[in-house]
């Protein structure tokens, strides 16, 4: 089976040489790398010269929703990850991911845990894979990062391109129709750090607002008669947590 990994990036150069070597690190042959950068201004182009096999496309864009989908148009690969510019994967990843593919030869999507590391802690993070958790995303730690989880080709072909007016919560937009309709296998291994160093675009928004609306959204076009109960429940799950 082989990998696509698909990075969106714009002026991430202070990051962008450690998620590349953290792809290299794994020593696993049968992947495509293609990171799609919105033509930054920084050193991103220089330090992606010095990596050959990446595939690599740098111009103005729509936001990080549409470096995705550019990213994914140019992909070929039988399974997908995106790798955020900031972050990385750890040792074996790969192998772990391919290995829990054949021994589920059924299962879309496998999910794995990460790290949560800011500058002064570091955080094991066990994600939900269950559809009707991932929705009380505020206590079950839903796959908030790309890292944690790689899915078969036919899950994006399926669910579409990312919203391109969404580029704070289309993440869980993805989610929650995957989790609605493909078959998840979930994984006891760690696969990924998510860095949160208080500057990246994670640290800098009001995510809570973003994934709550995103939710809502989800409810109202999945199940409109029962979406005043169940987003009641939403509403008081988040409030009482507080």
């Amino acid at each position: 089976m082989k990998i696509s990994i698909l990075t969106p990036s714009y002026n991430s150069g202070k990051y962008l040489k450690r998620a590349i070597d953290s792809v290299i690190n794994q020593g696993f042959k049968n992947y495509e790398y293609i990171i799609a950068d919105g033509n930054s201004t920084d050193n991103t182009k220089d330090i992606v010269k010095n990596y050959s096999f990446i595939n690599f496309i740098s111009e103005p864009d729509h936001g990080q929703s549409d470096a995705m989908n550019k990213a994914f148009a140019r992909s070929t690969g039988d399974i997908i990850v995106y790798l955020n510019a900031d972050d990385e994967f750890l040792p074996n990843a790969f192998e772990n991911i391919i290995s829990a593919f054949k021994a589920n030869p059924d299962t879309d999507m496998v999910v794995g845990d990460l790290l949560f590391k800011t500058e002064t802690e570091t955080l094991r993070r066990v994600p939900s894979h269950q559809y009707n958790k991932i929705l009380l995303y505020w206590l079950n730690l839903f796959p908030n990062n790309p890292v944690s989880y790689f899915y078969k080709r036919k899950v994006q072909e399926t669910i579409g391109k990312f919203p391109i007016d969404e580029h704070y919560a289309m993440d869980m937009w993805f989610l929650l129709k995957a989790y609605k309709n493909f078959k998840i296998t979930k994984i006891n291994e760690i696969l990924g750090i998510f860095h949160s160093d208080g500057a990246n675009k994670t640290a800098t928004i009001d995510a809570g607002y973003h994934l709550h609306k995103t939710a809502k959204a989800h409810l109202k076009d999945d199940n409109p008669i029962m979406t005043p109960y169940f987003y009641s429940k939403l509403f008081i799950n988040r409030f009482l947590k507080k």
